[in-house]
């Protein structure tokens, strides 16, 4: 059996661990944990039964921070895994078929019928590789003595190993500093994708240093170095906090929640602000010990901040009311002469009160009515009185009721109105002339036939009939009309 102090052989063997079958070696464990190497006679041996088996005190280390247990038989791989299936082991058990590490350990024997056994043991080894702690039996009944592989765990450490985890430690802690200031420029710069990769890499790291200064503070013997030790763990804790939530509002920030990834932002703050307090931890490779009592700063206003405080600088929220800003473009286009879909905008004139008397589609003039036409008739009689025109209407018809629908407005096809009459003037001023928007289809407004009088379908003819106009000249003489008895009105 290796005595306490003796540097532990190195090996690699066949291992089941979680369930996976791999190799494992002592050097992968070396410097980060303290290693219990628990040599046990073989699976399912003398000392199990149904309900535990003689690694189950030694598999309870596995919770304690800093501790590696690995199990070592002869037995395969196989055999390990119906072993831990059957009893719940977490321990990597590894198989040592040949007995070439029990024989290095000086636990390989032979019982008195001839079996080639492995002695029960328990060896502690240190971050450095030297065994601290060493136990065996060939009882095969006999169990491992748990309180003393308390103690030399508690034992193994010292300033040394403290430093060792410490520089460790820093290691992790400036390369996580480093991705910290490439995410902070990300951050700046709105390179969201950037940063979010540079916070998470820092979270990472900052979460290892951790773990390593939190090694040192437990294993350091001298009480002058402890507040150093705690401070570093205390600003890699906040760093690492830190970075989580950063990586997070960065990853807000470039789906466009610009809201939750400053909500997020705030929420570093208070990390950030810890991690502010306190000095950077002290280089292993400068002056040892450093010339600090702690790392804690005193209250100052100076602290240089981690993040940008422009506010608005980060907000990438994707706000915009689309609906609104379609109804705000539509308004602005109507008022400079255009609607949103191009279509011109009414101009003032067809907007005005007169163009309600414009005709229809079919011709007619609907809003003129009786008072209208009376009023018509009565300023024209005032107007051949004062000219002292008798001539009959059927050489000059100008009453808007007999002009025919194709005729009203058209320069063509109707005598020009007589010269006092303003009225009439203005009565076929204020007919627009609708032929853009005339529906070719419609059999009324594509046929020149239709005789229909602007002043209302009053069931008779229409159009001008000579035989009735000098009749009605010479029995009315003496009251000029504008064409027909006001019943074909």
């Amino acid at each position: 059996m290796l005595s306490e102090g003796t540097a532990a052989p190195l090996f690699e063997l066949p291992a089941l661990v979680d369930g996976e079958r791999q190799r494992v070696g002592l050097s992968d464990y070396l410097g980060e944990d303290v290693v219990i190497l628990a040599f046990y006679p073989a699976d399912f041996n003398p000392a199990c039964d149904d309900t535990a088996c003689d690694l189950d005190e030694l598999d309870l280390f596995t919770m304690q921070k800093d501790v590696t247990i690995l199990g070592i038989s002869p037995d395969s791989v196989y055999s390990h895994r119906a072993f831990a299936d059957r009893y719940d082991l977490k321990v990597p058990l590894l198989s040592d078929t040949d007995h070439d590490v029990a024989r290095e350990y000086g636990l390989d024997f032979v019982d008195d019928i001839g079996q080639r056994l492995i002695e029960r043991a328990v060896v502690v080894i240190d971050h450095d590789g030297d065994v601290q702690y060493a136990w065996s039996t060939a009882d095969l009944q006999q169990l491992p003595r748990v309180g003393e592989i308390k103690d030399a765990i508690a034992d193994t450490g010292g300033d040394d190993t403290a430093f060792a985890r410490y520089r460790v430690g820093h290691a992790h802690y400036t390369e996580g500093r480093r991705a910290f200031t490439a995410a902070m420029g990300g951050f700046q710069e709105s390179e969201w994708m950037v940063a979010q990769g540079d916070f998470q890499q820092a979270r990472e790291e900052f979460d290892a240093a951790e773990n390593h200064f939190d090694t040192a503070v437990r294993f350091v013997d001298d009480d002058s170095l402890k507040p150093v030790y705690e401070g570093a763990k205390t600003k890699a804790n906040s760093l690492w906090q830190a970075s989580d939530w950063l990586a997070q509002a960065a990853r807000a920030y470039s789906s466009g929640d610009g809201a939750e990834g400053q909500e997020l932002r705030d929420d570093a703050e208070g990390p950030l602000e810890t991690a502010r307090g306190y000095e950077e931890p002290p280089d292993p490779d400068g002056p040892w010990p450093p010339d600090l009592a702690t790392l804690e700063k005193g209250a100052d206003d100076d602290r240089p901040a981690f993040l940008p405080q422009d506010e608005d600088g980060a907000d990438t929220s994707l706000g915009v009311d689309i609906d609104g800003e379609v109804e705000r473009a539509n308004q602005e286009l109507a008022a400079t002469g255009a609607a949103a879909d191009g279509t011109p905008a009414e101009s003032a004139d067809d907007a005005s009160p007169e163009s309600t008397t414009s005709p229809d589609r079919d011709g007619d003039v609907s809003d003129v009515g009786d008072t209208d036409i009376e009023a018509i008739q009565a300023e024209l009689a005032e107007s051949e009185a004062e000219t002292g025109s008798t001539g009959s209407l059927d050489e000059a018809p100008t009453a808007m009721v007999e002009a025919t629908p194709d005729t009203v407005g058209g320069a063509d096809d109707a005598s020009p109105p007589d010269a006092g009459s303003s009225d009439a003037t203005h009565a076929s001023a204020t007919a627009p002339d609708d032929s853009a928007e005339l529906d070719l289809t419609d059999p009324k407004a594509a046929d020149p036939g239709d005789t229909d009088t602007p002043a209302g379908d009053s069931g008779a003819n229409g159009g001008t009939d000579p035989e009735r106009d000098d009749e009605e000249s010479d029995a009315e003489s003496d009251r000029p009309r504008a064409g027909g008895d006001e019943s074909d009105v």
